[in-house]
């Protein structure tokens, strides 16, 4: 691999004589894995990540486009490396306790839809995207993970400055340089440079400065790169501690693991080295906030349109109240022409972000209403806690549901009239209407297969 000049120094002098093996693995393979959704695939075999409990190696890469179980949300397209955040959250958060989550930087949503398995029903998450692109594509893959606690939004960070000590724990995967990706993305070569990589760095510091007023006392911070500059990584730490009192956290890892641990003046940087781990370069560091006397962020004057949906009469929902297993914490809410579940801290949360931040998306989309009839939404097909037995299922062979994820017409004939759940190996896709000699194919257009 033709890597940069300029690089190869700055490895040499960060890491000495190893750092040509560490060159030499860009060479290397990229491996694939995934991390399975353990709610809706209980059992899967295959190499394990030692890091994750739901993360698997794959021993060569498979076309996900045309599996179902992919869309289904069975599964994510994952690196291995980036699922050390479990660690985090098993080792300093329990999932007993009620939380709130802010992933800054979470575009596709790989963190984001790991870190909503690894929170309770109860708590929230607040899944955020800067670019509206990237942000429909967020909120595509929380759908199709199907977990009801997470609010997707799409702002800059500095609209969150304007919030006081709101969220528990923030992770910020901070736009990098993007040396661990090397091997992966061979544009990332192209674009590097000593100038580049500074500028990531003065990037990602006003970045973390938005976001601290808004992390409560003593809570977490995650930051995390894809990148080995130090610039971008160790230093940033050192500002955070010297500038805003923050201190390190450790956590624990195995010696099998082959995670290079750095540590300096208390703090604790995790680095993901290609020649030592199975997986692409990655760094993560966790810091716990000291002080709460951070002043909050200039007013933007800037304000996005309220997402505040209300509360349905019993009456009104009581067709679809059967349609999903709800706790004692939900509630079913409209907004605008849709229906949704959404828990009392997610309403919660949604007050506190109000119009300073753009809400797209909270809980669950469940239906929609149109003359009296109500639309089963897509979201709500891919549900974790759907109840299946509420609708009739059309169980699709892989031809068939391949046929459905394309919204090709189906050729498909019921003594059943009305919604169907169009379900392949027990995994549901989406809806179809039958009319009893023909189906509709309910799936959305903008998630269709194309081009095969």
């Amino acid at each position: 691999m033709n890597l940069p000049e300029k690089f190869i120094e700055r490895l040499q002098k960060q890491f000495g004589t190893k750092s040509s093996d560490l060159t030499k693995s860009f060479d290397a393979p990229s491996p694939t894995s995934i991390r399975i959704h353990q709610n809706k695939q209980k059992e899967y075999s295959g190499e394990k990540i030692p890091w994750s409990n739901s993360g698997y190696y794959l021993p060569e890469r498979p076309l996900f486009t045309i599996d179902p179980l992919f869309h289904a949300g069975c599964y994510y397209v994952q690196e291995a490396s980036s699922m050390f955040l479990e660690q985090v959250f098993t080792q300093l958060l329990s999932k007993e306790e009620k939380i709130s989550v802010l992933d800054l930087c979470a575009a596709p949503g790989g963190k984001s839809t790991h870190i909503s398995t690894l929170i309770n029903d109860e708590s929230v998450l607040v899944s955020n995207e800067v670019i509206a692109s990237r942000a429909n594509i967020l909120k595509e893959n929380i759908i199709k993970q199907g977990s009801g606690n997470v609010i997707v939004t799409n702002s800059d960070a500095k609209y969150f400055s304007e919030l006081s000590e709101v969220f528990d724990c923030i992770v910020i995967d901070a736009p990098c340089s993007g040396e661990g990706l090397f091997r992966k993305d061979k544009n990332a070569i192209d674009e590097w440079s000593e100038n580049s990589a500074h500028h990531c760095s003065i990037r990602q510091q006003r970045i973390l400065e938005d976001v601290i007023p808004c992390l409560k006392k003593n809570g977490l911070l995650i930051y995390s790169t894809c990148t080995f500059n130090p610039e971008e990584n160790e230093m940033q730490l050192k500002w955070l501690k010297e500038k805003y009192g923050f201190s390190g956290v450790q956590l624990k890892t195995e010696s099998s693991w082959n995670i290079d641990e750095w540590n300096e003046d208390d703090l604790y940087g995790y680095r993901f080295l290609t020649n030592k781990i199975k997986g692409e370069g990655f760094f993560l560091a966790v810091l716990r906030k000291k002080n709460s006397d951070t002043a909050i962020g200039n007013s933007t004057n800037k304000k996005f349109v309220s997402w505040m949906p209300e509360l349905c009469i019993e009456k009104e929902i009581s067709p679809i109240r059967n349609w999903i297993n709800q706790n004692e914490s939900e509630n079913i809410y409209k907004w605008k022409e849709n229906y949704f579940l959404m828990s009392n801290e997610q309403l919660k949360m949604m007050n506190e972000l109000s119009d300073r931040v753009k809400i797209i998306y909270a809980g669950v989309d469940l239906a929609s209403k149109k003359h009296d009839e109500f639309i089963p939404s897509p979201a709500l097909a891919l549900f974790e806690r759907i109840n299946i037995s509420s609708f009739n299922n059309l169980n699709l062979s892989i031809e068939q549901a391949l046929s459905f994820l394309r919204k090709d017409s189906l050729q498909i004939s019921s003594l059943e009239k009305g919604w169907m759940l169009a379900v392949f190996e027990n995994h549901p896709l989406g809806w179809v209407k039958s009319l009893g000699n023909r189906m509709n194919n309910y799936f959305p257009m903008e998630w269709r297969i194309k081009n095969y």
